[in-house]
């Protein structure tokens, strides 16, 4: 699926101007790359928000990181061991 998208003139030129010192081909290679990156952005603060919820979650439970990882460390040791 194709979108177009019109950006004013003065921006376009600082596309170009911009783009071109960091070696992007052409305004339409700066902005896809520019939307990837955006897009990337937005998705690491919903991870962020979530694993917030999630350790304030846990916090009220009194599950502290030290259990999980005393936790862990024993669930590794009881199912990895090497013998």
């Amino acid at each position: 699926m194709q979108t177009s998208v019109v950006l004013p003139a003065r921006t376009i030129k600082e596309i170009h101007k911009i783009g071109m010192q960091f070696g992007f081909r052409n305004e339409e290679e700066f902005v896809r790359e520019a939307v990837s990156e955006k897009i990337l952005q937005l998705k690491k603060r919903i991870f962020f928000s979530l694993t917030d919820q999630v350790r304030l979650k846990a916090e009220s439970k009194g599950i502290t990181t030290d259990k999980i990882l005393e936790n862990f460390e024993r669930f590794r040791d009881a199912n990895y061991s090497c013998s």
